[in-house]
């Protein structure tokens, strides 16, 4: 190392007091065998350690060693900016703040007052934690895990998973019993398992598949209402994929598991609470299979979204004169496609055999006004129904004999109503009886 030499002119008096921290120790040579003397011929005091404020930081603070020698260890004035007292003890300047050394650099900071627009009471406050860049704390949401019952953090979920699911089991039955979505949702977010919220779309899907249509539309509603503030999306992701991936043992006690999961899948993207990507997804069109492709089927329909609102049927509790909506509308379109395979499903759907006299008479007078190319076509429509057995001959006739008792009073709107209504039975009764039926 070479020795710098010391300058020709001393520097000011401001600038020898803000060095003295520098300049009370000599460097020692590394090469030489004896310790450092300073210029009187004494030994000098071994160079301090130095110590970061905090780990990890780059900030320093110089210790001094030993109990002797206030004010630094020499260099005069230096002793009073480093307030040295020995003992190993953080030194500060006039200020209050750490003397690292960067004053001599920086220059000497000077004291904010109040007042100042650069002033910030939190300068001098040591009670802080230091985090990561890009932390905000505004944003920072409650600890998920923060029990405010027992007002201290729980690590992990409340319940072990196997209780979860009894909880969930219980409150989706006595949903079903009271139909109200607020309260079931109320009792799962107060078993506070987050964790397993995935388990309560598998738990209320799978619970309803043993159950009728109305349990089933009060599943698909108890979902939608559950969303966001129970459910998110990940939740019904997962839950959708941990029934895709049991389908066939649920076929073992619901036969037509595949056929009330797929509709399940629709009705979900149709009330946004499942985005349609999800079908698209490949490992969900694997394990999925033919349940993902008759879900594609259902949505790709034409009118979906109207219908998928209903892809329950009647049995959800709709009233008769919704049913009878239903009625209209799908022999309406039929008249329109001509699509007898699709019609035939649709009446299926709605699950109300007891009720099929009404669609035979709503058949009739759909056509009362009609073409004879439409009254045709609904008489082909009939006779497919009869005999696919999708309507009985029980209510074939009750359908017959109910429109027979309403002709005075269709014969106003429509004057060719007793016509129409002999063309069509009469053409329905001897197409039956070629077949045998």
């Amino acid at each position: 190392w070479k020795r710098r030499q010391p300058p020709l002119h001393p520097p000011p008096a401001e600038r020898r007091d803000s060095m003295a921290t520098f300049s009370t120790f000599e460097t020692p040579n590394p090469d030489a065998g004896s310790k450092p003397h300073d210029k009187k011929g004494q030994h000098a005091k071994a160079a301090p350690d130095t110590r970061g404020v905090k780990e990890g930081t780059a900030k320093r603070n110089i210790l001094r060693k030993g109990s002797g020698g206030g004010g630094g260890g020499g260099g005069g004035g230096g002793g009073a900016s480093s307030g040295g007292s020995g003992g190993g003890k953080t030194h500060r300047n006039k200020l209050g703040m750490l003397d690292d050394g960067s004053d001599v650099l920086l220059g000497a900071s000077e004291l904010i007052e109040p007042g100042n627009p650069l002033y910030d009471e939190e300068d001098g406050d040591d009670n802080y934690v230091l985090v990561s860049g890009d932390f905000d704390a505004g944003s920072e949401e409650a600890h998920k895990a923060f029990d405010p019952d027992y007002r201290r953090i729980v690590i992990g979920p409340r319940l072990a998973l196997a209780e979860f699911k009894r909880q969930v089991v219980s409150a989706m039955q006595e949903y079903f019993s009271s139909e109200d979505a607020e309260e079931a949702v109320r009792i799962i977010l107060e078993l506070a398992c987050p964790e397993y919220h995935y388990e309560v779309v598998k738990r209320a899907v799978s619970l309803s598949l043993d159950h009728k249509e109305r349990e089933r539309e009060l599943v698909s509603k108890f979902l939608s209402a559950a969303f966001p503030t129970l459910l998110n999306a990940d939740h019904v992701r997962k839950g959708f994929e941990r029934l895709l991936e049991v389908v066939d043992e649920l076929e073992i006690d619901v036969p037509a598991a595949s056929n009330l999961l797929a509709s399940f899948l629709a009705r979900a993207i149709v009330d946004e609470i499942l985005p349609p990507s999800f079908l698209m997804d490949p490992y969900i069109a694997g394990v999925g299979g033919e349940v993902v492709s008759q879900a594609k089927r259902v949505l790709s329909r034409e009118h979906q979204y109207s219908r998928l609102q209903r892809v329950w049927g009647p049995g959800d509790g709709r009233a008769v004169p919704e049913l009878k909506v239903e009625m209209d509308n799908l022999l309406l379109e039929y008249l329109v496609s001509g699509d007898m395979v699709e019609a035939e499903r649709c009446v299926k759907e709605l699950q109300v055999p007891h009720f099929h006299h009404e669609l035979v008479k709503r058949a009739i007078v759909t056509v009362l006004d009609k073409s004879d190319e439409e009254q045709q076509s609904m008489v082909r429509l009939i006779v497919q129904l009869c005999e696919s057995e999708v309507i009985s001959t029980h209510q074939r006739t009750g359908g017959f004999q109910k429109i027979e008792s309403l002709l005075d009073d269709l014969s106003l709107d429509a004057p060719e109503a007793h016509k129409v209504f002999e063309f069509v039975r009469s053409q329905v009764e001897s197409k039956l009886q070629s077949t045998g039926q």
